[in-house]
């Protein structure tokens, strides 16, 4: 059996949180160690599980408490719905009757679609099996006097917190998914764990991608769409320009777009437009008119290829195949 160990070393009121796959002490937020084991249980998909864990090190846990999930250094970030609520995510525990379901899905739209070498590099060491997440946001109630905010819920498939990933699906729903269902389920956790690689510092800008800009320029963050084309800079995924946001930009256009939609003449174009609307025919010289945004891509997905031998490209072209 391949045991693969994966430590996270975090000093919190001097105190060792270390998480592994490989005991069963269980997890709290003050600092004592916690590890997990698999299998958890002995139905058919436990095989499965362990499997997982034997190829990839990643424990997928349908077993687990809140604060497993909820968990960060800093704190917990489980959301509160409904009035006095606060910003977050919510998760519902799984039913074990569909697990199995579960997993045919977390394989058929997630793990199928990369390579063994990627997946090995970048899965968290855990992931949780749910059967429902909401993602909680605070929205204002103008309904009160004085106006009030109340954390509101939206159901996704999928979250990442610090180091593990949620998926939802592990109900009845799991068996009930249509074309559309499925397609938004790989769509989301195709972002979610783009999230987490980065989120965990496992992929950073390679220096020749970042000397193609030079990020001292002045001026960058009021400059029109057109004018970061030119100098190579995809979009702004926050309101700084920086090389690490520049290299999440071109990693989301391939696992969420068709190499022909970012390459076709465009259909849509916007000055000001920070949305992944504007990654319409981006690669084509009608906006690259320099030829460094395609420049840049070619050094990203390149990168992948030659180190994880994974074309991420061949992720978003799956979307609509």
């Amino acid at each position: 059996m391949n045991f693969k160990k994966y430590f996270y070393t975090v000093l919190l009121l001097q105190m060792i949180f270390v998480a592994a796959c490989y005991t069963e002490d269980e997890l709290t937020p003050t600092g004592e160690v916690t590890s997990y084991s698999v299998p958890q249980g002995d139905h058919d998909y436990d095989d499965v599980i362990v499997s997982y864990y034997e190829k990839y090190g990643s424990c997928l846990l349908y077993k687990f408490t809140e604060k497993d999930t909820y968990w960060t250094p800093s704190a917990w970030k489980n959301g509160v719905l409904g009035e006095g609520g606060k910003d977050g995510y919510v998760v519902s525990f799984v039913d074990e009757n569909y697990v199995g379901n579960q997993l045919g899905i977390i394989e058929d739209l997630w793990f199928a679609h990369y390579s063994d070498e990627f997946l090995s590099k970048f899965l968290p060491v855990t992931i949780f099996l749910c059967s429902e997440i909401d993602s909680v946001y605070m929205k204002w109630d103008f309904s009160t006097v004085p106006v009030s905010q109340i954390g509101t819920g939206k159901k996704v498939d999928a979250w990442y917190n610090y180091n593990n990933i949620c998926v939802a699906r592990g109900d009845i729903s799991s068996t009930q998914m249509t074309a559309a269902d499925s397609l938004k389920f790989r769509d989301k956790i195709n972002r979610v764990f783009v999230e987490s690689m980065l989120g965990r510092g496992l992929s950073t800008p390679t220096k020749e991608f970042e000397e193609v800009v030079n990020y001292s320029t002045s001026g960058l963050t009021s400059k029109t769409r057109p004018e970061l084309w030119k100098l190579g800079i995809p979009r702004q995924v926050n309101y700084a320009i920086n090389v690490e946001g520049d290299w999440k930009s071109f990693i989301l256009m391939m696992i969420g777009y068709s190499e022909e939609f970012l390459t076709r003449e465009p259909q849509y174009t916007s000055d000001y437009d920070d949305t992944e609307k504007n990654f319409d025919g981006i690669l084509n010289p009608a906006k690259d008119v320099n030829g460094l945004l395609k420049k840049r891509y070619d050094m990203v997905r390149n990168y992948f290829i030659e180190n994880y031998n994974m074309d991420l490209q061949s992720v978003g072209n799956g979307l609509y195949e």
